[in-house]
């Protein structure tokens, strides 16, 4: 890598003083008379199609490049053989208008899915023409749809043009963009979900005949399928590239993806958690190829070697060590997975050490998001809970389909507390939640989660109190490396020696996005020392005059 010296800031933007230094802490969910009004309905049928169980993605990204982060959230269809037509299944996009309050812009904005065929999955949220506005993927039960950013409030349908359509397999899932060959432009990689059609749910009937209790089949009814890399072309087109890379040799049964570099080699390498199958790690190996390698690395399944029902990741440094750890979330009596990396190029499972095991066995969980709630400087995780299987008890009475969101807080000793009973009673809300999508909204500081719940109203948690510990807020602009900066790697550090590690993305969960700014909570420091930012183009950028409290966008030099 090269350094360039010095950054420069190209603007900073509004000063927010610390709160008071008040450990408690309760969420509050402030959609209501807020503008958010969004209901998800997935017309589900007695036939148990399993995409009506899915979906129910949330972005947040800032379409209109206002400073405010935006709400994006997918609906249902009635059948995604059929175009939308009626407005109660479209999707929807929420405009900020700042001081926690949205307003519907769907309409004017042509995201809301009317017109098209396919069942909503997931979102991904990315910059991929460098033209300075986001842009947005849409996946589908059916062909997938890019929305290109016209830069006046207004998205265009490209798919087409594009070449991203993947109507060779119906089931997509999650979705990122990644530039995985460093060429300073985003990439595509999209999940599939299995082989299923109408015609083949016809003969799976999964439950129990004699009582009619019919319910979504496992995945292990289903054959697996292979993801997708599509390459950016560099003039509004793509390329599949999937054999090429190495990504067609390995068909799974993929749900969340998440991307970091894992191995430190300055290539973003891709993890995606497969349901019933093991994991997969794809290893970027910096020549336009991958290799997976979950089960050599020790993430392809828990230490018990289980192949469980692998929902959502996320993939951050959660030690504050320098590597990025993994996250994933699984269904009711299998417990949430805790990935470490060790640096020597494999990850040590600390699911029973970190105290994960006892406090998640009993939930089931989805989307989800490494975030630091409390602003201490080590980074929880938020977690929307709830099964995957809509009559559940039915078959378990010990289990339930409706579950809270939990909040896992970083003890900063390996350990976790799941803390969400002291958070208030929102935090108790019961549902069947799915996408998260997380930002500082409202620029105060404290990061807001966004969540979404089938067949009912989303939820848009933001702290009560004000933040009792400081902060600092980054937006990285590329100009060699990507325009969005993804994939760059940022340590900064605080006079006490604590150092802090970031990446910049917006995967995570499982279909959901979340925004692309990163956010350090820095604790009692009362400066920083220094920050360091590694560009995907291997530009090495130090900054030694940044102030607390205080939102920065930061261009690459």
């Amino acid at each position: 890598m090269r350094s360039a010296g010095l950054a420069t800031i190209v603007c900073l933007l509004g000063l927010a003083l610390a709160g008071p230094l008040d450990e408690s802490i309760t969420l509050v969910n402030l959609a209501p008379g807020n503008g958010l009004s969004f209901r998800q309905i997935n017309y589900a049928t007695d036939m148990k199609y399993p995409f009506e169980t899915l979906g129910g993605a949330a972005a947040a990204f800032d379409y209109d490049n206002d400073g405010l982060p935006d709400l994006l959230f997918l609906n249902g269809s009635p059948s995604p053989e059929h175009i939308k037509k009626d407005p109660a299944c479209y999707n929807r996009l929420f405009r900020n208008l700042g001081g926690n309050r949205f307003a519907d812009v769907t309409e004017r904005s042509g995201l809301s899915g009317a017109g098209k065929q396919g069942y909503p999955q997931g979102i991904a949220t990315g910059d991929y023409d460098n033209d300075g506005d986001v842009d947005v993927l849409i996946t589908n039960y059916g062909d997938n749809v890019l929305y290109r950013n016209n830069g006046d409030g207004t998205f265009s349908d490209v798919t087409a043009a594009a070449g991203v359509l993947m109507n060779g397999h119906p089931f997509k899932a999650s979705a990122c963009w990644l530039d995985y060959d460093n060429d300073g432009f985003l990439d595509l990689f999209v999940t599939h979900y299995f082989q299923w059609t109408f015609a083949e749910n016809g003969d799976d009937w999964c439950g129990e005949r004699k009582p009619g209790y019919r319910t979504y089949c496992s995945p292990t009814v289903f054959k697996p399928l292979p993801n997708v890399l599509y390459r950016n072309n560099r003039d509004g087109t793509f390329t599949d590239v999937s054999e090429l890379a190495g990504f067609s040799a390995h068909p799974g049964k993929g749900m969340g993806v998440a991307i970091a570099d894992y191995d430190d080699d300055g290539f973003m390498d891709i993890f995606v958690t497969n349901d019933k199958m093991p994991n997969f790690l794809y290893r970027n190996e910096g020549n336009g190829t991958f290799t997976e390698v979950a089960m050599e690395t020790g993430v392809s399944a828990n230490e018990r070697g289980t192949m469980v029902s692998g929902m959502g990741c996320d993939f951050k440094d959660f030690n504050n060590d320098g590597r990025p750890d993994i996250f994933y979330a699984d269904l009711v009596a299998e417990c949430f997975t805790l990935f470490q990396n060790q640096k020597e190029g494999f990850f040590t499972d600390v699911t029973f050490p970190s105290n994960m095991v006892g406090q998640s066995s009993g939930f089931s969980g989805w989307s989800n998001k490494f975030m630091d709630v409390d602003n201490d400087g080590w980074k929880d995780i938020f977690v929307a809970g709830s099964h995957v299987v809509d009559n559940v008890e039915l078959y378990n009475p010990k289990y339930r389909y409706k579950d809270p969101c939990m909040v896992f807080r970083n003890l900063a000793n390996g350990k976790l507390e799941n803390i969400t009973t002291r958070l208030g009673s929102d935090m108790q809300t019961l549902g069947a939640w799915r996408g998260v999508a997380v930002a500082d909204f409202d620029r105060d500081g404290v990061l807001e989660v966004a969540v979404s719940r089938l067949n009912d109203t989303a939820f848009y948690f933001d702290r009560k109190e004000s933040p009792a510990n400081h902060w600092v807020v980054l937006e990285l602009r590329g100009t060699k490396s990507n325009r969005d900066a993804i994939g760059s790697r940022l340590k900064l550090t605080l006079p006490s020696g604590l150092t802090l590690y970031e990446h910049v993305t917006t995967a995570n969960g499982i279909y959901s996005a979340s925004d692309k700014r990163v956010h350090f909570g820095l604790g009692k420091a009362d400066r920083i020392a220094s920050l360091e930012i590694r560009w995907p183009s291997g530009i090495v950028q130090t900054i030694t005059n940044l102030e607390i409290d205080r939102h920065y966008v930061i261009e690459e030099r």
